[in-house]
């Protein structure tokens, strides 16, 4: 079968000689209908620096939707026809490894319920968060549900609560979705910092109560003027230092930084004198499967009430035989979400 392989040297293609996945008694056979390039990891692991992940070659993605086309004996939480998130590869080595594997055209679900119900002591947890989603969302769009998922999840985690004042640091997806989950979580003020009119645009449109482009005018400066309380929460959705040296002169005494961003640069300092005496700094930099799972109700209800349009996320919606004009869109900061699709 097909999928995206990348070598680790940066490079990535689309190879024809991936073994396909097998069924067993506890999985599903899905076929991938699209997978999102993730902004964050994907980028990191084309460039070669994400933090314990060094198995190459290996079939790249975590962000696909796909179709069940098989089921093992036992599995009872999928059904041949639905479409279910995040199915990915076994490492298939010595041909190649998996980092999550879902770029693959064929992909696997384990069915972790199953498993648990009948006493598997080898019941991966990891596994939980591969859920089915309604029929009627579109799957090209829905691999942004992954990362809604993820957001809503690292928002409650962060304990973001009604009457909260909150700034978020970046309008990538992440960031977006940031302000919209902050907003439906009764946070009171939400503010944006990002370096795309465009996007800044977008957050409004989602909720955002101050959005400010970083490049033409000082964030600190305008949130202050807009804003005289400290902050509640300041979150990093970019993973910088010198984001991290901003939120400490904004945030109250015993204020939250969150940092959801990946990939702290270790060469670089961060100004802890310009902040209150107490603070906490609370990383949310990967996701945990069970929260993630117990938001997915929560979040297909937000979409399918129209609270969320996955259109104003995914901007750009591609043939998987057109992944490097996917990757360059995302490297040139042209696009939000991309999403490859099989045809």
């Amino acid at each position: 079968m097909r999928g995206l392989v990348i070598d680790g040297k940066g490079n990535i293609a689309l190879k024809d000689d991936i073994p396909v996945p097998e069924l067993s008694d506890y999985t599903a056979i899905v076929k991938t209908a699209a997978c999102g390039i993730c902004n964050g990891t994907d980028l990191k692991l084309r460039e070669g620096h994400l933090n314990g992940f060094d198995t190459y070659p290996a079939v790249l993605g975590h962000e696909s939707v796909g179709r069940v086309l098989r089921t093992g004996k036992k599995v009872i939480s999928y059904k041949e026809g639905d479409l279910v998130l995040r199915s990915g590869l076994d490492d298939t080595y010595p041909l190649y490894h998996s980092l999550w594997g879902s770029f693959g055209e064929y992909g696997r679900v384990t069915d972790y319920q199953a498993m648990i119900r009948d006493g598997v002591t080898e019941a991966d947890i990891s596994n939980i968060s591969q859920q089915v989603i309604p029929a009627d969302i579109d799957p090209v769009d829905g691999v942004m549900v992954i990362t809604l998922k993820e957001v809503c999840a690292a928002v409650k985690r962060l304990g973001v609560g009604p009457g909260d004042k909150v700034a978020v640091s970046g309008c990538g997806p992440v960031g977006l979705a940031l302000v919209k989950f902050c907003k439906l979580a009764g946070a009171s003020f939400v503010a944006l910092s990002g370096h795309h009119d465009d996007r800044l645009a977008t957050a409004k449109k989602l909720g955002a109560d101050l959005a400010v482009n970083s490049k033409k005018e000082n964030f600190a400066e305008v949130l202050k003027k807009k804003l005289p309380q400290k902050l509640d929460f300041y979150i990093d959705a970019v993973g910088r230092c010198v984001i991290i040296s901003e939120a400490l002169t904004l945030i109250k005494d015993d204020g939250i930084i969150g940092v959801y961003g990946i990939g702290l640069e270790e060469d670089r300092g961060i100004a802890w004198r310009n902040g209150p005496y107490n603070f906490k700094i609370h990383s949310v930099q990967w996701p945990v499967p069970e929260i993630e799972a117990s938001v997915h109700d929560e979040v297909v209800r937000y979409i399918q009430d129209g609270k969320i349009d996955l259109k104003d996320f995914v901007t750009h919606r591609l043939p998987i035989e057109e992944y490097e004009k996917g990757f360059e869109l995302i490297k040139s900061r042209k696009c939000l979400k991309v999403s490859l699709y099989y045809q």
